[in-house]
């Protein structure tokens, strides 16, 4: 925060509203101002002011995406140099909206596909309609499944949530800060609202199947950003996306390759954003975070080919030869011996894990740790954002370590399960008889009806925290220790309709 003597300094010396800058003690930053005032300096000459200067110079240089409303005189306009984005508030040290781009314009539009941008890649990712033919049943089964539709195109979905007042609104704790989800000339914008100004952001990209939520994303030419809102979907709520702070309206937060790697079956990274894989959101850099990414590359959903590994050869290969029964140069993850097929899954469901060099440098078969940095062990760890660190987890379980089984005993990757408490128990008495559980359930349950309600307990997590007006949210997330829970069988026994004594 800045204290009243200090903005009231920065003010005299014409630093208010310009680029960021590092803050002095109090005393050197008069004396700075009394030696501006001997030497008779305008600010307008100051390094920060050329900085602006150049970064405004360089933003009008551009083809921008649109017109948008400039933002009125009462409000504090500063372009924020090592973030790459602009501030507009009130007070320097206040809330208000961040965004990559200058206010009073829009987004720059993403540019149309030539020979030269929509070059595929080198790697010979096809993307998983190239299966269709030859695997059509899976295909159509997989392509509901969650990993299927954990990102893809605002325009290809049905989207959830409301549009019209009032709850299309997210308030905030700034009464005079909040967002409106629209829907016009089919296109999907989230209206930031401050004051008597307002800001139109497009809604592009979804993030999240919608099992739990979906977030949003947007391209500011080659530059992926996330949205502040979040759909929150057992309440049919908007919501401050995770790691969002209630009362501010950001954003300028860069979605950098690692996201994606888990979000997507490929993507080409642009220019130096190759080397820039592992950015939190406390370590934005001035080229955007490792945010570049060639859009028309971009092979959206968790499909085919991170389990299996690229498709070009094997596609080349049985178009060449349709009467080989025998598959050619592709990956059967079931052939693989035991750790070898829980490091595939282990690319995303082990914790929140950093990229230790390029993306897609991992093939299935691979030994996952010269390509990702591990995750902090411990307790710690029970419950991260997104996967719950599922992988140790489960590793941890009894069930685990006197077996062999691997992820893919209990899920199968390429279906929806219709009835999840009798399908995941159906998976448990493949191995346990059900006679052998201690547990004297009361009349009228079978002990077979919901074994994993008791035995890998669904709890809210402190580290996936969501912000609001109404009070904190901590979604529900499943933990793979599977052991023998007390608290989850009270709960589970409470949860259970009670049998009406009334006569019929």
């Amino acid at each position: 925060m800045i204290s009243g003597r200090k903005l009231a300094l920065l003010s005299a010396l014409g630093l208010v509203g310009l680029v960021s800058y590092k803050l002095l003690p109090e005393d050197e930053l008069a004396d700075s101002y009394q030696s501006l005032q001997r030497q008779k300096v305008e600010t307008q000459t100051s390094e920060l002011s050329q900085k602006q200067n150049a970064a405004v110079q360089q933003w009008n240089q551009q083809t921008l995406g649109g017109e948008g409303t400039p933002p009125p005189d009462d409000l504090l306009v500063s372009y924020v140099g090592d973030g790459d984005y602009w501030f507009i508030g009130k007070r320097q040290d206040g809330g208000g909206i961040e965004i990559p781009f200058p206010p009073g314009k829009m987004p720059e539009k993403l540019e149309p596909a030539t020979s030269e941008t929509d070059r595929g890649n080198e790697l010979g990712y096809l993307g998983p309609d190239a299966c269709q033919d030859c695997h059509r049943d899976i295909y159509d089964s997989f392509s509901q499944t969650a990993h299927a539709h954990t990102s893809e195109p605002v325009a290809a979905i049905k989207m959830p949530g409301q549009y019209a007042a009032p709850e299309n609104r997210m308030t905030t704790s700034d009464e005079h800060l909040f967002i409106e989800m629209l829907h016009l000339e089919d296109q999907y914008y989230q209206r930031v609202r401050f004051y008597d100004w307002y800001i139109d952001v497009p809604m592009q990209v979804s993030f999240g199947s919608g099992k739990m939520a979906r977030s949003f994303a947007y391209w500011n030419l080659d530059r992926l950003y996330q949205h502040n809102v979040t759909h929150l979907s057992e309440t049919d709520r908007w919501i401050n996306s995770p790691g969002y702070v209630d009362g501010d309206a950001a954003y300028a937060r860069p979605i950098p390759t690692r996201c994606l790697d888990c979000h997507a079956t490929y993507f080409e990274p642009i220019g130096d954003d190759r080397a820039v894989h592992a950015l939190k959101d406390s370590e934005w850099r001035p080229d955007g975070g490792g945010n570049r990414f060639n859009p028309h590359t971009l092979i959206w959903g968790v499909t085919c080919e991170r389990c299996h590994g690229p498709g070009g050869e094997h596609v080349d290969y049985h178009q060449a030869n349709p009467d080989s029964s025998q598959p050619h140069q592709i990956v059967r993850p079931a052939k693989l011996d035991r750790e070898r097929q829980l490091d595939i899954c282990g690319q995303c469901h082990a914790g929140s894990t950093d990229l230790r060099g390029e993306p897609f440098e991992f093939r299935p078969g691979d030994e996952l740790s010269p390509h990702y940095i591990d995750a902090p062990a411990g307790i710690d760890q029970a419950n991260s954002v997104h996967t719950s660190n599922q992988l140790a987890r489960l590793e941890m379980s009894e069930c685990f370590l006197q077996s062999e089984m691997t992820c893919a005993d209990c899920h199968n990757p390429h279906e929806v399960v219709s009835e999840p408490a009798r399908y995941y128990s159906d998976r448990c008495l493949s191995c346990h008889a059900e006679q052998s559980c201690h547990f004297d359930p009361p009349a009228g349950i079978k002990l077979s009806d919901d074994c994993v309600a008791c035995h890998l307990p669904s709890r809210p997590t402190g580290d996936l925290r969501l912000q609001s007006v109404q009070g904190d949210i901590f979604p529900v997330l499943k933990d793979h220790f599977i052991r023998v829970d007390q608290l989850a069988t009270e709960e589970f026994l409470q949860q259970r309709p009670k049998k009406s004594t009334a006569s019929p």
